[in-house]
């Protein structure tokens, strides 16, 4: 998938620049990788758009190689740990150069880096001259020092970012220690005035009269004014309101709020944006907001529409499917306000987005809750060709929302139950991971969110994204339910 090449890029774009020699224990981490799997080299990759970066080694000097002769762009597509245990027997290696000159690469194992949010940056691998393979074992070990890897990835990238927050708010406090300077100068010169003048009484040099009182009282009043200026100047009341008021909107953290230039690219971000999109405030600042709607509204051009009747009704209103981050679609209720000058002119617009995904998941403890699931699912289908369904376990039924049903080619009225709706998939590959994925789902706790091949009812085969999770009640499963969706016409060439 395209898109989701694009957010791992990302991704590893952030963690490229982290000095990964400051700390040893990556290092240390790496050594023990290849000692305890007893192999000759063992790396700490990131694999980018066009190169493999290697982090950090042991065993080879390398420090930048090409995507395309990788071993890890097949390991970062895998789960688990990614074994090639003859390189020379896999067709894919067949023109690698790795493979068949120096330095004659034979066996191959990674574990894929993955992230808190579910993003593979790259691997923890290993390399050997000769054919070779892990334990059962040693693939644990493996995987738990890839785990522990990307550990000390993130808490370095934190730091980096504490680091950089430190440096701003210095930034801004010498700034207003240059501003407290040329300040102290304007109210240091009436000020003197007017202690000059309590002196010239207090030594006797003057008699206090009305022209004292008159001077004294034109200094004080000049003191009061420039007092008075610098502080407008400084926090006028408006500013102080407005501060109160984007502090407010900022710790707001159970709605989106968003600030969008005329063109609709993000310029302010607040607590709530960030838990509901799963985005920090400066991975989106300066972007469009157009990333967070799925790759059929971006097609059809659905965010600009939104502006557009934003900026001519004053408001746009919205529900429907939007993107996180990790890209879990979720189903938000939206309104886009236009802002004006002074002369009436749109320039800017503010965002509210509200998470409505725990209203429409099917839930046990409302039916209502379920029956506005099934309400807003339906109004979906009908633009985004988007089904629902539900299994519960508790009384054994399959529920196929009227969009699923088109999907399979089936009438309104067909009953489906598990065993007929897994045979709609194409036997071999198809079958069997959907099959794998319930199965995940009833016992683990396991979601899903897979691309298969379907063979609907008039023997036509399809391409279909299907989604599903669990409820669990006292220890077991007594739901699973999801979305459905025809892919077709993206998966297959124009």
């Amino acid at each position: 998938m395209i898109n989701s090449e694009n957010k791992r890029i990302e991704e590893v774009n952030q963690f490229l620049p982290l000095d990964f020699t400051s700390n040893s224990e990556f290092q240390t981490l790496v050594d023990l990788a290849a000692k305890l799997c007893e192999t000759p080299v063992a790396i700490l990759t990131l694999l980018g758009e066009h190169h493999n970066y290697l982090k950090v080694r042991s065993g080879v000097e390398f420090e930048v190689m090409p995507r395309e002769t990788s071993f890890c762009q097949y390991a970062v597509e895998q789960e688990g740990v990614f074994i090639i245990p003859d390189a020379t027997e896999d067709a894919r290696f067949d023109n690698n150069p790795l493979v068949h000159d120096d330095p004659k690469v034979r066996f191959y194992a990674g574990a894929p880096l993955i992230t808190s949010n579910g993003s593979k940056l790259g691997t923890l691998c290993l390399f050997d001259l000769k054919p070779n393979n892990l334990t059962d074992l040693q693939q644990d070990v493996l995987r738990l020092l890839s785990k522990q890897a990307i550990t000390f990835m993130e808490l370095e990238l934190g730091r980096e970012e504490l680091k950089r927050e430190i440096v701003e708010k210095d930034e801004r406090n010498q700034s207003l220690i240059k501003i407290a300077s040329l300040q102290s100068h304007q109210i240091r010169q009436p000020l003197t005035s007017i202690m000059g003048l309590v002196n010239l009484v207090k030594d006797g040099h003057y008699e206090v009269d009305d022209e004292w009182l008159k001077l004294f009282s034109s200094a004080t009043e000049n003191f009061d004014s420039i007092i008075q200026t610098i502080v407008a100047e400084t926090f006028a009341e408006k500013d102080l309101k407005s501060i109160r008021f984007y502090k407010m909107v900022e710790e707001i953290d159970d709605c989106a709020i968003l600030l969008l230039d005329k063109e609709g690219h993000i310029e302010n971000w607040n607590k709530g944006a960030k838990k509901i999109k799963g985005y920090k405030a400066r991975e989106v600042i300066g972007k469009h907001f157009s990333i967070f709607y799925t790759d059929y509204d971006q097609e059809n051009n659905r965010p600009q529409r939104l502006i557009d009747e934003a900026e001519k009704n004053g408001v746009a209103r919205d529900e429907g499917w939007r993107v996180r981050k990790n890209g879990e679609p979720f189903w938000g209720s939206i309104a886009i306000t236009a802002i004006y000058d002074n002369d009436k002119n749109v320039i800017g617009f503010t965002k509210f987005t509200r998470d409505l995904t725990d209203i429409t998941d099917i839930r046990e403890s409302l039916s209502a809750s379920a029956e506005l699931n099934k309400y807003l699912i339906e109004q979906t289908n009908k633009v985004a060709r988007v089904g629902g369904w539900e299994l519960d376990l508790i009384k054994n039924e399959l529920t196929w929302t009227s969009t699923t049903k088109k999907i399979h080619g089936v009438d309104q009225d067909y009953v489906p139950d598990l065993g007929n709706a897994i045979n709609f998939y194409k036997e071999g590959y198809s079958r069997n991971k959907i099959s794998e994925a319930v199965t995940l789902a009833i016992v683990e706790g396991q979601p899903w969110d897979i691309e298969l091949q379907l063979i609907n009812s008039q023997g036509k085969e399809l391409w279909v994204r299907t989604t599903g999770k669990s409820n669990f009640k006292d220890g077991n499963c007594t739901k699973v339910y999801g979305t459905f969706q025809d892919i077709d016409a993206i998966k297959l060439p124009k």
